[in-house]
């Protein structure tokens, strides 16, 4: 049996994290929490997950700013990173990949979209340049 994937999960909005949590351990991954990109940068530090989702609107570092401090570091840079965003224009989308996703979903989210975008990036899949 493979282990299961490790995903740090940076969302400030509890009834969401919640919504993650039961969605994504149900799918059988390993979650590793934070409330902001502070807190989630020293988690993906700390633990080097196989993936990372990220609200982009936080406290203390929002989203893009945690991208661009994980694709900054050398050790860190190759995780894939998925965007969980409210917005769905395209201008942010754009501004999402530009800052280094490898996905992004859309709130409101069905769970089976966001796992299959998890499933995706984990099996090495990037977003196709434009």
């Amino acid at each position: 049996m493979t282990p299961a994937a490790r995903i740090v999960v940076c969302e400030d909005d509890p009834v969401i994290l919640k919504l993650l949590q039961v969605s994504l351990r149900d799918a059988g991954y390993e979650l590793l929490v934070a409330s902001d990109g502070v807190g989630g940068l020293a988690l993906i530090e700390q633990e080097r997950p196989d993936a990372i989702l990220t609200d982009v609107s936080m406290p203390r570092m929002n989203g893009l700013q945690l991208a661009d401090a994980v694709r900054a570091n050398p050790d860190l840079a190759g995780i894939p990173i998925v965007f969980l965003s409210a917005s769905a224009q395209r201008m942010q989308l754009e501004e999402g990949y530009r800052h280094g996703a490898t996905a992004y979903v859309t709130k409101p989210f069905r769970s089976a979209d966001l796992r299959a975008a998890l499933a995706w990036v984990l099996a090495g899949h990037r977003h196709p340049p434009d």
